[in-house]
């Protein structure tokens, strides 16, 4: 029997080397496979907490690539990322997504941690749409980034956050 293809997740913002959340990556020995983009335009915007959600592309928007970068979780892996992402509770959604390996330009199959669908369209409009999307979670942005640990309800905050978010008006 052959043995099955280690799931690859594309990683985008908290999780890369050198940012905040990283070292959930190492503590779970996720293998660095490498950088990588988007193989087709995505959104990527910063909501509450400086956090950053991958989109589906709205169809009024031609999104941008977003560099990020590609791990080899094992199973037990995936689901300390899958806990860590909020899947359980509606926060994220883990999604098929095609890249680029920068330096071979490899085309890989991965998996991404997108918002989830029932808020994802209302978040990239408060967000500003298409003028917000970007195409890199920088260190600036993190720079900002308020980690689960210092919200005041920890990871349910997260939806709290984005609800409370998607109920005010931009700043002008």
């Amino acid at each position: 029997m052959a043995e099955a293809t280690p799931t690859r997740v594309f990683v985008y913002g908290t999780l890369k080397r050198g940012f905040p959340n990283h070292p959930l990556l190492v503590a779970c020995a996720c293998p660095f496979v490498g950088a990588a983009s988007t193989a087709a335009p995505a959104s990527l915007v910063i909501g509450p907490y400086s956090v950053p959600f991958l989109l589906p592309t709205p169809s009024s928007s031609s999104g941008r690539v977003v560099t990020g970068e590609l791990y080899a979780p094992s199973p037990a892996a995936l689901a300390e990322l899958d806990a860590f992402e909020g899947t359980h509770i509606g926060a994220y959604e883990r999604r098929p997504i095609t890249v680029v390996a920068d330096g071979s330009g490899e085309v890989v199959e991965a998996e991404a941690y997108f918002a989830h669908p029932s808020y994802a369209e209302a978040l990239w409009r408060r967000c500003g749409g298409e003028a917000a999307e970007i195409g890199e979670y920088t260190a600036e942005h993190a720079a900002r980034y308020v980690p689960i640990n210092e919200r005041a309800t920890g990871a349910a905050g997260l939806m709290e956050a984005i609800h409370r978010f998607l109920a005010t008006a931009p700043d002008s």
